[in-house]
């Protein structure tokens, strides 16, 4: 059985897209000629049974950096191989380098449609693998990994842009809670907030029922003012929140806010906001002992005795009737 060359397939392709509008080949596709078939030249190509001239030998090299084999199907200059491993950093480099040419050194964004030959793939899907973790180990993104690690940032598709100026995500600490709460009682008379209060327009934008859920999670800045605030709570049952950090530092910010604005001549104080009552606990009661105390007081007493003389009353009644 003789080989097949590679130059006689690519006439028989040729042959086909002629008499069908240009179409690529399948292996179930009608053969131009009689005593062949498709499949046949497809399972020749992959059990590598053709001719080993350069023009295949420069074919399987090109197929071999993508990590195929000669195909039928991929033959086609068109064609894209399903992503069936991880990604490699060097691969989307050259997916971004080949991007930025083709649209004028723009770089892709990961909403931008994905146009780069040779490849099946999305920006969003890249960026959430690089978000993710899921790229194979190498040097080029153990380094780019580690670099991300010092800047505080996740990886990402921006974060392979050379202009990319990474956002640092500062928590927020016990001291600029504390003046943001100032500022709120200088713009509403003196009064605390609450979760549901209108965050300051001047401060930084956030949001107390926010501060409140990472005072509860512990998202806060670990500094001397938490081991503080922690230290004051110690003793309580409480556990940190936006009502118990007021209620702890509550002398501090009126002081705070009294040194801001002070009070005009003559003018009344502002009232501090009042405590919540202390929770009063019920101690249970024994039924018999209150039912007791019914029967025992002056009054069922008095009660008794008037039950006694109308008896009495009603007796001679009936008495004097009845002769």
């Amino acid at each position: 059985m003789t080989k097949r060359r590679i130059n006689d397939i690519l006439e028989l392709i040729r042959e086909f897209q002629a008499r069908h509008d240009g179409k690529f080949p399948t292996i179930r596709s009608p053969f131009p000629r009689a005593g062949g078939s498709w499949n046949a030249i497809d399972g020749a190509l992959r059990r590598d049974a053709i001719v080993q001239c350069p023009h295949f030998v420069q074919l399987k090299a090109a197929l071999r950096r993508r990590g195929l084999t000669p195909t039928l199907a991929r033959l086609d200059p068109s064609y894209t191989a399903p992503r069936t491993r991880r990604r490699h950093l060097a691969d989307i480099l050259h997916m971004v380098k080949q991007s930025s040419e083709q649209h004028g050194g723009r770089f892709p964004l990961r909403t931008d449609p994905f146009e780069v030959r040779g490849y099946e793939d999305t920006w969003i899907a890249i960026d959430s693998a690089l978000a993710d973790g899921a790229i194979g180990e190498c040097p080029l993104w153990i380094a780019h990994r580690g670099k991300m690690a010092q800047l505080g940032v996740m990886p990402s598709l921006a974060s392979l842009n050379p202009r990319y100026q990474p956002v640092r995500r500062q928590r927020r600490s016990i001291a600029s809670i504390k003046a943001a709460i100032v500022v709120h009682m200088t713009e509403n008379a003196g009064r605390t907030p609450s979760q549901r209060a209108r965050f300051p327009a001047g401060a930084k934008h956030d949001s107390w029922k926010a501060i409140c859920k990472a005072l509860r999670s512990g998202t806060i800045e670990h500094d001397t003012d938490w081991t503080e605030l922690l230290a004051r709570l110690e003793l309580s049952t409480q556990k940190p929140s936006l009502f118990t950090l007021i209620d702890r530092y509550r002398s501090e910010l009126q002081d705070a806010f009294a040194l801001a604005h002070p009070a005009e001549p003559g003018a009344r104080p502002v009232p501090c906001a009042p405590l919540r009552p202390a929770r009063v606990e019920k101690k249970p009661a024994q039924f018999a002992a209150l039912v007791a105390q019914l029967f025992c007081s002056p009054v069922a007493a008095g009660a008794d005795a008037d039950n006694d003389s109308s008896n009495h009353s009603l007796a001679r009644t009936l008495t004097r009737s009845k002769r």
